[in-house]
C-alpha cells in the first residue's frame, strides 16, 4: 500500500574454558623421535630379558640402562604435553611426569648401589629406591583419582556399583593369591617385612583406581589415552605375577622387562594426547561400546585362577570348575548379545529424539547441544552459524500441496548436506527453517560455504515430479567468548530477517547495530498493532488521470500512519513490519472498508463527477486468506458499491506460484471486480503470467517511464508494453510520471492513463473533494498543472 507500488508479501550459557596456554619451546619439540626412542627401548629390553632367560648374563648391570632411559624419556613426554594444556588436564600430565621422574630416580639409585656392591642380589631394593618407587606409585594413583568425572543417574550409579563390585572381588582374590606367591620374593629383595604389605596394598589400590576410571570414564581424558594408561597398569600387575616364576633365576628381574614397557605405554598415552589436541573439532569420534569389558575380564581372570588352583585337586573338582567356567562364559556371551540389541534400540530412540523425522537432519535440541559444545572451544577454534529460511515456501504448499512441500524440504536438506564439510552440523529447526553449524572455520571459509549453499539452492529442485526454483534468506553470525547457543541463534535470526528486509534471496552477516534495529522493529510492531483501534491510520488518495487532457479518472488509496510521538511513519518502514507479523491482513481489511466508504460518500455527493475507480492494493498475504473474496463482496455490499467501482491491485510475486492466491484472484474477478497487475514488467515472467492470471489493467513501472524521453532504445520497452496492453485489450497505466515531457511522450506512445507527482501527489480526502467540486462547477478539460489538482 506504499505509493508507487503495492504491498509485497514477506514470508516471513556456558562459561568459556580456561584459555589454552601459548606453546613453549618444550612443546614445539617433535614428538616422533621421543616416541620411537621409547619403542626401541621397550623392544630392546624385551629382547634382552628373553636372551638372559636362555643365556645368563655375566654382568647384569647394563640391563638396568633401558629402564632408566625409558622412564626419563616418558617423564619428558609427559612434561611436553602438559605445557600445551590447561586446568585439570595440565595437572594430570604434570603428576605423571613427576611419577616417571621418581621411578627413574629410584632405578638410578638402585643401579648405583648395584655398581658399588656387585655381590647384592639382582632383585635387591634398598630403602631409598623403595621410597622413590612407592612415591611414584602414590603420585600415579593421585593423578588418576584427581581426574574429573561426569555426573551419573541413580540407575547408572547402580550399574557402576555392580560392575565395580565384580572387578573388586576379582582383584581381591587375585591380590590374595599374588601375596601368597610373591611375599617370599619381596621379603628377600627388600629385607623389610612391612614392604610386602605396603607394595601389595598400593598395587591393589592402583588396580582399583584404574578400574574406577575404566568404568566411569575420565572426563576430559580421551578414551585412547585412557586405554594406553590402563595397559601400563596391567603390565605392572602382570610383572608382579611373574616374579614367583623366576625364584630359581636370581639374575633375572621383572623390573627390567616391565618398566620399559610401562614407560613406552605412558609415552604412547602422551603421543595420543598430542594427536587428540591436533585433531580438528570436526574429526568424528568412534562409536563407544555399549558396555564395559572390565567386569567380564575380571570373570575370565577369576576363572583362570580357579583352574590353576584346581590343578592339584581331584578329577571331580576339576570337572566342576571347568563346567562352572563354561556356563558362566555362555551366560556372559548371552548378556553381551542382549547389550548390543538394547544398544541398537537406545540408539534408534536417541536418533528419533534428536533428528527431524522428515529430513533426518539434526533437530533443534541436538543442534543446540552441538552449538553449545562448539562454543566451548570457540576461543581456540572458529565457530559460525547460518540460519536459512526458504523464501515464499508457503506458496508451494498452498499451490502444489504439502506432499510436494515435504519433498522440496527433503531435497533442500540433501543439498545442504552436500555443501558443508564432514563434522559440520545441518539441522532443520522447524517448518522451512534450516541451520548450519560450521566448526573450526575462518570467516573467509564460512563465506565460501555460504556461497556454495546459495549456488546449490539456485539450481531448480526436482520435488515430487515438479521442477521448483528455491531461494533463501540467510543470516550468518560468528561465535565468540561468552556467547550461548541461544544467543547465537537469536543473532542469526536477526541477520536473516535483515536479509528478508533487503529483498530476500541473499545472505547478511550479523552486525551489532542490527540489534538496535530489531528492538526498534519489535517496538514498531507492538505500536502498529494498536494503531487501527486508536485511529492513527488514515488514507491518502493519488489521482489517476487521462491523457492528454489530465481529467481525473480514478484514485489509488494509500495507507498512512500518524504516530502520536513519531509523527508520520513512512510506509517503507511499517508495511514490511505488517507483512512479516501478519498484521497486514487486518490493516488491509480496514483499508478496503475505508476506501469503499469514501468512494460511496463521493458518489452520493458528486454523482457522475466522482472518481470512476477506487484502486486498493492487496498484499500476497491477503490473497492466501480463503475468505478474502467474501470480504471484498461484504465491503461492496455494506457501502452499496458496484463491483466495477473497485479496482484491486496485486503484484506479480503474489500470484507467481499460482495455488490459493491465484484461485482467490479468480474468485474476486468472478464477483465483477477488475484486477490490476502492479509494477508490470519488472518480474522475470510477467508475459507468461498474463496467460494464467485474469488481469484487466497493467500498471507500467516507473523504471520504464523514466526512459521514455531518452533515445529510441530506452523508450522501446515502454512502447512494447503499451502495444501488449492494446493487443490483449487491457488498459495500461503509466506510473511515476514526473515531468510534462514524460506525459507528452507517453501519450504519443499510446498511453491514455497515468499517475505521478507531475499530476498530483497523494492527497487528503478534502483536497480530492476540491477537485471534484471544480469538476462539478466547470466540467471542461482539466489542467495538467499539479496545482490545479492539488487545490
Amino acid at each position: 500500500m506504499a505509493e508507487g507500488g503495492t504491498m509485497t508479501a514477506d514470508l516471513r550459557e556456558r562459561t568459556a574454558p580456561s584459555p589454552t596456554p601459548t606453546p613453549t619451546i618444550l612443546s614445539r619439540v617433535r614428538a616422533r623421535p621421543v616416541f620411537w626412542a621409547l619403542t626401541a627401548l621397550a623392544v630392546l629390553s624385551t629382547g634382552a630379558f628373553a636372551l638372559s632367560a636362555v643365556f645368563p648374563p655375566g654382568w647384569p648391570l647394563p640391563a638396568r640402562i633401558p629402564s632408566i632411559a625409558s622412564t626419563a624419556l616418558a617423564a619428558f613426554a609427559c612434561a611436553r604435553v602438559s605445557t600445551s594444556l590447561a586446568g585439570a588436564m595440565r595437572s594430570f600430565w604434570q603428576r605423571l611426569c613427576l611419577s616417571m621422574g621418581l621411578l627413574s630416580a629410584g632405578l638410578t639409585v638402585g643401579a648405583y648401589q648395584a655398581f658399588l656392591n656387585p655381590g647384592l642380589p639382582e632383585r635387591h631394593v634398598g630403602p631409598v629406591s623403595m621410597g622413590l618407587y612407592l612415591g611414584a606409585l602414590v603420585v600415579t594413583i593421585w593423578a588418576l583419582l584427581r581426574l574429573p568425572i561426569g555426573q551419573r543417574s541413580r540407575r547408572a550409579l547402580l550399574t557402576l556399583g555392580l560392575d565395580a563390585g565384580v572387578v573388586m572381588l576379582a582383584a581381591a582374590l587375585f591380590a590374595w593369591h599374588l601375596t601368597l606367591r610373591t611375599a617370599p620374593s619381596l621379603l628377600t629383595a627388600t629385607g623389610m617385612s612391612w614392604s610386602v604389605l605396603v607394595v601389595v596394598a598400593l598395587c591393589f589400590l592402583e588396580v582399583l583406581t584404574a578400574v574406577k576410571l575404566a568404568l566411569t570414564g575420565a572426563g576430559p581424558l580421551h578414551p585412547r589415552v585412557l586405554t594406553a594408561l590402563g595397559m601400563s597398569v596391567v603390565v605392572g600387575a602382570a610383572s608382579s605375577a611373574l616374579a614367583p616364576l623366576l625364584h630359581d633365576r636370581p639374575y633375572l628381574s621383572t623390573t627390567s622387562l616391565a618398566v620399559p614397557l610401562i614407560a613406552f605405554l605412558t609415552g604412547l598415552a602422551a603421543e595420543r594426547q598430542r594427536r587428540v589436541m591436533d585433531e580438528p573439532a570436526t574429526a568424528p569420534r568412534r562409536r563407544r561400546r555399549p558396555f564395559s569389558l572390565l567386569p567380564y575380564a575380571a570373570i575370565a581372570v577369576t576363572g583362570a585362577l580357579l583352574l590353576i588352583s584346581a590343578q592339584g585337586s581331584s578329577t571331580e573338582l576339576r570337572v566342576l570348575a571347568a563346567g562352572t567356567i563354561a556356563i558362566t562364559a555362555l551366560v556372559v556371551l548371552r548378556q553381551i548379545v542382549s547389550f548390543y540389541d538394547n544398544a541398537s534400540l537406545q540408539e534408534q530412540l536417541s536418533h528419533q529424539a534428536s533428528h527431524d523425522a522428515l529430513t533426518r537432519l539434526a533437530n533443534r535440541s541436538l543442534f543446540t547441544e552441538r552449538a553449545t559444545g562448539a562454543l566451548a572451544e570457540a576461543p581456540q577454534r572458529g565457530v559460525a552459524l547460518a540460519l536459512i529460511d526458504l523464501d515464499d515456501f508457503k506458496g508451494v504448499n498452498d499451490r502444489l500441496g504439502h506432499a510436494v512441500g515435504d519433498a522440496l524440504l527433503v531435497a533442500v536438506a540433501d543439498r545442504l548436506r552436500e555443501c558443508v564439510r564432514r563434522g559440520d552440523t545441518v539441522a532443520r529447526l522447524g517448518g522451512d527453517e534450516f541451520a548450519v553449524l560450521l566448526n573450526d572455520v575462518s570467516s573467509a571459509e564460512a563465506d565460501r560455504i555460504i556461497d556454495r549453499i546459495i549456488a546449490a539452492l539456485a539450481t531448480p529442485v526436482a520435488a515430487d515430479g515438479h521442477e521448483l526454483l528455491v531461494q533463501a534468506s540467510i543470516g550468518l553470525v560468528e561465535g565468540g567468548e561468552e556467547v550461548s547457543a541461544s544467543e547465537l541463534l537469536r543473532r542469526a535470526d536477526v541477520a536473516m530477517y535483515s536479509a528478508k528486509e533487503r529483498g530476500k534471496r541473499r545472505c547478511v552477516r550479523y552486525a551489532q547495530d542490527m540489534d538496535a534495529r530489531a528492538v526498534e522493529n519489535a517496538r514498531l510492531s507492538a505500536e502498529l498493532r494498536q494503531a487501527p483501534a486508536r485511529g492513527e491510520l488514515f488514507l491518502l488518495y493519488q489521482p489517476v488521470v487521462t491523457l492528454p487532457d489530465g481529467e481525473l479518472s480514478g484514485v489509488e488509496a494509500l495507507v498512512r500512519w500518524r504516530h502520536p510521538e513519531r509523527g508520520l511513519v513512512s510506509p517503507a518502514e511499517f508495511i514490511p513490519v505488517a507483512e512479516r507479523t501478519g498484521m497486514i491482513v487486518d490493516i488491509g481489511t480496514w483499508v478496503l472498508g475505508e476506501a469503499c466508504r469514501q468512494m460511496a460518500a463521493w458518489q452520493r455527493e458528486y454523482g457522475p463527477q466522482a472518481p470512476a475507480k477506487m484502486s486498493v492494493n492487496v498484499s500476497a498475504r491477503q490473497l492466501l486468506e480463503p475468505a478474502f473474496a467474501q470480504t471484498v463482496a461484504g465491503a461492496l455490499r455494506e457501502h452499496g458499491l458496484r463491483p466495477s467501482d473497485l479496482l484491486l491491485e496485486i503484484t506479480e510475486t503474489a500470484v507467481f506460484d499460482g495455488g490459493l492466491a491465484l484461485e482467490t484472484v479468480k474468485a474476486v474477478q468472478a464477483l465483477g471486480v477488475p484486477i490490476a497487475l502492479d509494477d508490470f514488467g519488472t518480474g522475470h515472467s510477467s508475459l507468461g503470467l498474463l496467460r494464467t492470471c485474469p488481469v484487466d489493467v497493467l500498471k507500467v513501472d516507473k523504471l520504464f517511464v523514466d526512459g521514455v524521453t531518452g533515445d529510441t532504445e530506452q523508450a522501446a520497452i515502454a512502447t512494447s508494453l503499451a502495444h501488449i496492453a492494446q493487443a490483449l485489450r487491457l488498459r495500461a497505466v503509466a506510473e511515476g510520471v514526473e515531468t510534462p515531457d514524460q506525459a507528452e511522450r507517453l501519450y504519443q506512445l499510446g498511453y491514455r492513463l497515468a499517475q505521478g507527482y507531475h499530476f498530483a501527489p497523494p492527497l487528503s480526502p478534502d483536497n480530492i473533494e476540491r477537485i471534484l467540486q471544480t469538476r462539478t462547477a466547470n466540467p471542461g478539460p482539466e489542467s495538467w498543472e499539479p496545482s490545479a489538482l492539488a487545490g
